[in-house]
């Protein structure tokens, strides 16, 4: 529709659909903006009503950041989520800063181990299916479940983790 087109009226015995300006090139004279023409808009484009951004107070938004992190050390709503956390000591589960010295994944396997956190990254690792619906096109074939936050400092040394199928998975009897 940004077209700088108009139509030549009656008289012509053309239709009196907008027609590009201008001489010279293939483009001038041809249709412009309706929907039969070529390069010209939808006869009636979707409509989307959804208010995609909504506003939230400030002092909303930090007391729900703070009521979810704050949820996360009540252990029925952790297993409602789905989460397998019944043999770990306590949530959430805080170690010293000397864990952040790991680098090897076979160590850091060895802690999950002895804390019982295996179970909750097996499954994990098990649950990777194929998206229903369309979305499977659009670059969201597979639906992973989530598992366990790991946060550290950023050191160069620390191992790594990722949101799909983490390496040190393979480390862990299934």
């Amino acid at each position: 529709m940004k077209t700088a087109s108009l139509s030549w009226g009656t008289g012509r015995a053309v239709a009196r659909i907008p027609r590009m300006r201008g001489s010279g090139t293939h483009r001038s004279g041809q249709g412009a903006n309706g929907n039969m023409c070529r390069a010209g808009r939808m006869a009636h484009p979707l409509r989307v009503w959804r208010r995609w951004h909504r506003k939230v107070n400030l002092k909303q938004r930090r007391h729900a950041l703070a009521a979810a992190i704050a949820a996360t050390a009540v252990p029925p709503l952790v297993l409602a989520r789905g989460h397998r956390v019944m043999g770990v000591p306590q949530l959430p589960l805080i170690f010293s800063d000397s864990i952040n010295t790991i680098s090897k994944a076979k160590e850091a396997v060895k802690i999950f181990k002895r804390f019982n956190i295996t179970d909750d990254i097996l499954r994990v690792r098990n649950s990777k299916k194929l998206r229903a619906g369309i979305g499977k096109i659009r670059n969201r074939r597979f639906k992973n479940r989530r598992g366990p936050l790991i946060i550290g400092d950023e050191k160069e040394h620390q191992f790594r983790q990722s949101r799909e199928k983490p390496s040190w998975c393979r480390f862990l009897e299934c």
